[in-house]
């Protein structure tokens, strides 16, 4: 081997962060960044970059795709997160729909996508990122925002999305979910009761329920609002694949947010109130009590009343061992779909308006659905 070529090699792996692409490096023909500068890019064009986030165990980085549609005249800089939990896919393809019908030449703002916030758990299409502590210990992302800079992977992915990709960035956000694996979630939205500007944007939205919510610390939503920034929760439907109809309300209720802040110069279209949205301030959960194979009595959104049948639970003999009942009126938000209950296990989840609750919603922490 060649002194020259020798020497050469070994600058290459002992430099530090060589393990890393730099800023200006190129894969798969998209630019890397390492930190996002909306303004300073070119405008009338959509941009395909990979932003270089937390690196993983081997010491290599994990990129995240980014798509920014940036206007030809100054706006409105409306935010999309697609992929916090990494087995929740229709958002990804309500992104695509929505960049696929922008034409930047006629934007006055900017539209800006990050897609697979959790990298690794969009390529095992796993709720959670499997980071590598005694064995894999298995991280919600969606709980650990607004992430801390010398924090473990997922505390400093957290922190890298906040700090180098949305802040200064965007003035409007939507980060969109779906339910978890073994359950279904309605065309829903966790709306933050204490800003006015997010309750607002959630009226653009055609959906079919609306929760009042005052936030839920370690979302990415209430990471966003705190830091200044409206923003919102859209549920599309369940885990894993792709459903056109969700798709399609993602999509129109994103054109109505572009609408509204005057970056594609449209008409508002359907929204909340004309779709006659059910609102509540709650949501209550119908947990199963024993094991057994559960027989589904009421669909996604179905009108209930309190003390009505939402499922059978048989064992394996085919005996009833359980019926499970509304413990509330409202409308079903989230359903199981896996036939399989175990003690503890989410059956139904009714969207209701409390008379006990403050006027900003009651917290819900169950279901881990958001």
């Amino acid at each position: 081997m060649p002194i020259l070529t020798y020497l050469l090699i070994l600058v290459l792996v002992s430099a530090p962060g060589s393990l890393a692409a730099a800023e200006g490096d190129i894969i798969q023909g998209k630019p890397v960044i390492e930190r996002l500068d909306v303004d300073a890019l070119e405008a009338g064009k959509i941009h395909y970059l990979y932003f270089e986030s937390v690196e993983m165990g081997s010491g290599q980085h994990w990129y995240i795709p980014v798509l920014v549609a940036k206007g030809a005249e100054p706006g409105k800089r409306i935010l999309l997160i697609a992929g916090v939990h990494g087995d929740e896919l229709t958002p990804v393809a309500t992104v695509h729909e929505v960049f696929r019908k922008l034409d930047p030449t006629k934007l006055a703002g900017s539209v800006i996508a990050i897609v697979g916030v959790n990298r690794p758990g969009i390529e095992s299409i796993t709720r959670e990122w499997p980071m590598k502590e005694l064995g894999t210990t298995w991280v919600n992302p969606n709980r650990i925002f607004p992430g801390k800079e010398s924090g473990n992977t997922v505390q400093r992915q957290a922190w890298l999305v906040m700090e180098r990709l949305v802040k200064g960035n965007a003035d409007v956000a939507v980060d969109m979910h779906t339910g978890g694996n073994g359950a279904d979630f309605a065309l829903f939205i966790f709306a933050y009761a204490d800003d006015p500007e997010s309750l607002q944007l959630a009226e653009l939205f055609p959906v079919d329920q609306i929760k009042l919510d005052p936030g839920l610390e370690g979302t990415l939503e209430y990471a966003l609002v705190k830091a200044g920034i409206p923003a919102l929760t859209l549920e599309l439907g369940g885990p894993r694949g792709f459903e056109p109809d969700m798709v399609r309300a993602g999509v129109e209720g994103i054109e109505n947010v572009l609408a509204h802040y005057g970056v594609t110069g449209e008409e508002v279209s359907r929204t909340a109130k004309s779709v006659d949205a059910f609102r509540g301030n709650a949501l209550v959960d119908v947990v199963a009590d024993t094991g057994g194979f559960v027989e589904y009595l009421v669909e996604l959104n179905d009108p209930v009343e309190e003390g009505q049948a939402l499922a059978i639970q048989r064992n394996a003999f085919g005996e009833v061992v359980r019926e499970y009942t509304a413990k509330v009126s409202g409308r079903i938000a989230i359903r199981g779909t896996d036939a399989v209950r175990e003690r503890g296990s989410g059956v139904a989840t009714i969207l209701t308006e409390s008379p006990v609750c403050p006027p900003e919603g009651c917290p819900y922490y169950g279901g881990e659905e958001r």
